[in-house]
């Protein structure tokens, strides 16, 4: 079964626009108005859009910076812990790896 949703959106698009474009030819008002109307409308569609844009960009910038800190963090806790951590876990495999082999050497 094909996946169609693409060629279902793309009509719906195209019909949406030939309805916006047939309203206009229509309507009422003279072509100078109809314009000046259509003019407001997409001007202040285009302020709401870069208004919308920059809030998400400024909330994109602090959340980035919050996770950058909290990394930043995660990491200096880490690298103070972790050396300790890092030399006993390698005594502790070496301790590991003398008890196998030694029990290794026994059942062969």
């Amino acid at each position: 079964m094909k996946d169609n949703s693409g060629k279902i959106i793309l009509a719906l698009l195209a019909g949406a626009s030939a309805g916006v474009i047939a309203g206009l030819m229509m309507a009422p008002d003279t072509g100078e108005a109809t314009r000046t109307s259509v003019k407001k409308w997409a001007n202040k569609m285009s302020k709401d859009l870069e208004k919308n844009l920059q809030t998400g960009l400024e909330e994109i910038k602090n959340m980035s910076a919050g996770a950058m800190d909290k990394f930043g963090e995660m990491k200096a806790g880490m690298s103070g812990s972790g050396s300790t951590a890092s030399g006993s876990q390698k005594s502790g495999s070496a301790t590991t790896g003398n008890s196998t082999g030694s029990t290794g050497g026994g059942n062969a």
